[in-house]
């Protein structure tokens, strides 16, 4: 049985001479291997293809990501608003315009924008699922720990649920695990090699989620819970490089006129993390927390329960490696403790007093799997088998037998019934544009109001009405519910009902047309700019490394990609 342990070098932190005892000189990889690679794959890949096509309802900040790739494909805009994109960094951005490039909906409606940027987020996760198993054969060499590790990230509702997105987080819990690979993977290497290639991916990662900080950090922490202080050096000159590419991210900003945009953009951010200031979340004040819990714990249901065979894996791990009696860890464990204890640590911190979305959830989910299969010297099959039981039953019951269109089917009523007429949205305008092109949307909170502005029909959803999602809450729900009718229901499991209400009231003449204004562009927030920093600093990173020792060759980077797969070092 291969355990959970490494061989460490005499020497700390120099490469080892030779492989260790426990591992082949060939890294051969098991023809069997590669199999249970291939058929995680196809049924991953068969699972997002069935999410792409019952799971249609969509979210928001899909629409608004769909737009910013649509105006940095057309041009060359890193926008969705008269201001650069901020709030998030602009690498996942480009990549979507890009992908609307490739697939031709860069002109498209931005309804085929945000369904073609799906396809690329359900690619990528695919991509996860095969990452994970990558990393758990540098944890452990066993087909027994990789096709349960594969088979728990196939089915895990988290991953399911956002990762057939146009969101960030598929994009995101990929390059986060890319960093936690290549810091193990070349934790032997010297630091000329470490350094420039996992502070380069660092800052990639940081310069598409700036969360993913924690996710940075896991090398350090291993390190300090491996006590080998060479090792924390050359961990910590990574993370200063990954910030230094990560600074290209202000340094456009201020470039194009917008420093003090995107200083006001980031404080919010802090405020919103550390719980300062609720503007989502099951943390935000008038929200239900228990009531979104449980209107949730269907879809779900897979992802808590994996939560919790994670958080067993991590207690008993922290036992057995000696972290809770002072010991040194091994390079294994340490780097699987230092994974889970900082994912699971944001993912608590966010839960208790921060920003409490939902896809925050995502993030943590591998890492459960991870110390979940791992934290046994031999992983729990009967729990394992019910767990992704569980997983599959979720899954069928969420997503192929449930109806979830709800969104396009009032467009449609509504443009068919009431074309010209305004609506008040739920939720977001943004949000209702899309299937809405001939009705003005409009964003009234107060439901008289609306009415004298003008606005008679009323949509309704009693889940944006429990999160309060932007004009959405209980007091207009209510108020609309009290003086409308309603005229059309659609259900929805993601947005539990879609509903159509009108109100009585006096009809003003019609001034503003028919339709809603095109998406703005900002004009100081160029794609081309930032790709140009972008390309500087890694060339600054790369010419570093070769300085200091000499840049890897390409059989040499290709060798420690293909070794990943059999017994790590």
């Amino acid at each position: 049985m291969t355990t959970l342990t490494s061989t460490k070098p005499a020497t700390s932190g120099s490469p080892p001479s030779s492989p260790p005892p426990d591992r082949p000189a060939s890294g051969r990889v098991p023809d069997r291997t590669y199999l249970i690679f291939g058929g995680a794959g196809l049924l991953a890949a068969l699972a997002y293809l069935v999410n792409l096509r019952h799971a249609v309802d969509f979210d928001l900040d899909e629409v608004m990501y769909a737009v910013a790739a649509q105006n940095v494909a057309r041009h060359g805009s890193i926008s969705w608003s008269a201001e650069p994109t901020a709030v998030h960094p602009p690498l996942h951005f480009l990549l979507l315009g890009g992908w609307s490039i490739l697939t031709g909906t860069a002109e498209a409606p931005v309804l085929d924008a945000v369904f073609a940027a799906r396809v690329l987020g359900a690619l990528v996760s695919v991509a996860t699922v095969l990452m994970s198993g990558l990393l758990s054969r540098l944890y452990r060499r066993s087909d027994l720990v990789l096709g349960a590790v594969l088979g728990l990230v196939v089915v895990d509702g988290f991953l399911l649920r956002f990762g057939r997105t146009a969101l960030i987080e598929p994009t995101a819990v990929l390059t986060g695990l890319v960093v936690v690979y290549l810091g193990l993977r070349l934790r032997w290497a010297p630091g000329s090699r470490y350094v420039p290639l996992v502070g380069a991916v660092s800052g990639i990662a940081l310069l598409v989620k700036e969360p993913l900080l924690f996710t940075v950090l896991v090398p350090v922490l291993a390190a300090a819970l491996e006590q080998d202080w060479q090792f924390l050096r050359r961990a910590a000159a990574a993370v200063l490089v990954g910030f230094g590419v990560w600074a290209v991210f202000p340094l456009w900003a201020v470039l194009g006129g917008a420093g003090g945009w995107w200083l006001a953009e980031h404080r919010t951010n802090l405020d919103r993390l550390a719980g300062f200031l609720q503007l989502s979340g099951m943390n935000r004040p008038g929200v239900s927390s228990t009531g979104i819990l449980g209107s949730t714990f269907a879809t779900y249901l897979s992802g808590y329960l994996i939560f919790v065979f994670g958080v067993a894996g991590l207690l008993r791990l922290l036992w057995t490696s000696g972290v809770l009696r002072r010991r040194a860890a091994r390079s294994r464990p340490a780097s699987l403790l230092a994974f889970a204890v900082l994912s699971f640590g944001f993912l608590g911190y966010c839960v208790l007093f921060g920003q409490a979305n939902e896809q925050l959830t995502a993030y943590s989910a591998v890492p459960a799997v991870l110390i979940g299969v791992l934290g046994w010297h031999t992983p729990p099959r009967v729990v394992i088998a019910a767990l992704l039981l569980t997983g599959v039953v979720a899954w069928c019951l969420n997503v192929p037998l449930a109806r979830d269109d709800a969104t396009l089917r009032m467009g449609t009523h509504l443009t068919n019934s009431a074309a010209c007429e305004p609506v008040n949205a739920t939720g977001d305008a943004w949000r209702w544009i899309p299937v809405l092109p001939r009705n003005r949307v409009e964003s009234q909170p107060d439901g008289p109001a609306a009415l004298a502005s003008g606005t008679h029909l009323f949509l309704l959803s009693r889940k944006d009405s429990a999160m309060r999602y932007g004009v959405s809450s209980p007091e207009l729900d209510t108020w609309v519910r009290g003086h409308g009718v309603r005229i059309r229901e659609f259900p929805s499991r993601r947005y539990q009902t879609i509903e159509l209400w009108s109100a009585p009231g006096p009809v003003p003449a019609r001034t503003a047309p028919c339709g809603n204004p095109a998406a703005v562009v900002a004009p100081n927030a160029s794609a081309g700019l930032f790709l140009g920093l972008l390309g500087g600093a890694l060339a600054l990173v790369a010419v570093g490394g070769i300085a200091a020792g000499g840049a890897p060759s390409r059989r040499s980077v290709l060798s420690q990609i293909r070794t990943g797969m059999g017994r790590p070092r």
